[in-house]
């Protein structure tokens, strides 16, 4: 990169927060800003975000970053968010339903019924267009444009729809809808993440406190953008994210039908998104004074491995279900300690669980772990059960870090995304203990899943 002063920024709309962040020519942070977002979930199984809400959060975000950046000169912005969420618009613009969030489960019976290679985010958007149509017939004859969030945000910016043609795998997402019966051209020009979608216009420039014509790229969907963000480049490379979903993908060279093309060539993504930051959200929420993480988290440290037999079953993997925990040998003399250390070891077993999935088609051989609730202690407890060492990258926020180096990479800045990664630095490196205890308590962990029944 060139000229000192320049600066990337790089936007992630997520489930329950919008965060934003700012580098400079060589990946050092400048700023970063994170405001919450909110979910709403009025009855079970539906989850919706407000339009208005995610526009005025990304821009006061980014407001928030330019009062910080002391007049740098922004070379390119990327935007990423999570997936499937879909923001559907009239003719005029504007938002004529609340938005689908990818946790709303009322069209995935649907969208599971579906034939074809096209996996589950194509499905996850036909699929909800289906279900308006027979249930919101009024709002479905009113819709233009069907944007995924992270288009959405790209639409904010620019004026301009999109639909990404590698992260949905347009050609068969064509397809779906046809044979759904669904006119594919509600879903914008195609683009790739390689593209400029457009530049900031006059509008969001005075909105955002940005100059106008600042390139703007819509990065591929978060999962992706996160392992761009923490440096992943090779096969059997591993992420683990922390967020209101727990992102845990790998690079392979097999493609197999629950992978997806990645961003460097010959490779596929294998990715899994269970919603435990919402189950931890919820168990916060319910035993902590104000909601505080900390504390929830010193309780689970004041708990003995095992939680005195209390197990949390940790759920919510099948499309259809909405079923995401279940506590099992609860007894009087447990208490909220317990309760918080079960939850923990329960996100540990699972991220064992997937590892040893991911390894029957590669050999995991770094795992970098970030987002909101890759603390220290979760972190090594997570590195003791998984048996595998933990890296730390220096920017945690690493979709929204993705997201800047993909625009970076598609203005001419990087060759490659494969270049723009490995400016990634790592801060710290955690080692687990040896406590053979949990390899026990791992396999009763599995066999109570298997009992209850729980899928994915």
């Amino acid at each position: 990169m060139a000229e000192r002063g320049r600066c990337l920024i790089g936007v992630d709309v997520g489930t329950t927060a919008v965060k934003a962040v700012a580098v400079d020519e060589c990946c050092q942070l400048l700023a970063e800003a994170r405001l919450p977002l909110n979910i709403y979930s009025p009855s079970r199984g539906i989850f919706t975000h407000d339009a208005g809400e995610i526009r005025d959060k990304m821009f006061e975000s980014l407001r928030l970053l330019m009062k910080k950046l002391d007049g740098r000169r922004v070379e390119a912005m990327g935007v990423t968010a999570q997936s499937v969420s879909l923001v559907l618009l009239d003719r005029l613009g504007n938002p004529v339903y609340p938005v689908l969030s990818h946790l709303d489960k009322r069209a995935d019976l649907a969208a599971e019924e579906m034939e074809g290679s096209q996996g589950y985010i194509g499905r996850k958007l036909v699929g909800n267009l289906v279900w308006l149509r027979r249930h919101e017939p009024n709002v479905y004859a009113k819709i233009s444009k069907v944007l995924d969030m992270k288009e959405y945000a790209g639409y904010l910016l620019t004026g301009r729809t999109s639909v990404d043609k590698l992260w949905f795998m347009v050609e068969d997402l064509e397809r779906l809808c046809l044979d759904a019966g669904i006119n594919p051209s509600l879903l914008g020009e195609v683009q790739t993440y390689t593209d400029v979608l457009g530049y900031v216009d006059d509008d969001a420039a005075k909105r955002a406190s940005l100059k106008p014509g600042v390139p703007v790229v819509v990065a591929l969907g978060d999962s992706l953008a996160a392992m761009i963000g923490s440096g992943v480049v090779e096969e059997g490379e591993m992420v683990d994210v922390a967020g209101a979903t727990e992102v845990m993908a790998t690079l392979v060279k097999e493609k197999t039908p629950h992978s997806y093309p990645s961003y460097i060539s010959g490779l596929y993504m294998m990715s899994v998104s269970p919603p435990l930051g919402l189950m931890h959200k919820w168990l916060v929420e319910k035993i902590s004074p104000n909601s505080d993480y900390t504390y929830f988290e010193r309780l689970a440290e004041h708990a003995p491995p095992g939680a005195e037999g209390l197990m949390f079953v940790a759920d919510g993997w099948k499309m259809t279900k909405d079923v995401w925990g279940s506590l099992v040998n609860l007894t009087y003399c447990h208490g909220w300690n317990h309760v918080a250390r079960s939850f923990f070891e329960a996100v540990a077993y699972e991220l064992r669980r997937v590892v040893e999935i991911f390894e029957q088609v590669t050999k995991v051989r770094r795992i970098v772990s970030s987002g909101g609730g890759a603390t220290g202690f979760v972190t090594k407890l997570k590195a003791t059960v998984v048996g595998k060492p933990f890296q730390i990258p220096e920017i945690r926020e690493t979709a929204a870090l993705g997201a800047a180096l993909t625009a970076a990479t598609a203005t001419g800045l990087f060759k490659n995304l494969a270049e723009a990664a490995s400016s990634i630095k790592i801060a710290e490196t955690i080692h687990g203990e040896s406590q053979p205890i949990y390899d026990e308590l791992y396999r009763r962990y599995l066999a109570t899943r298997n009992r209850l029944g729980t899928e994915g």
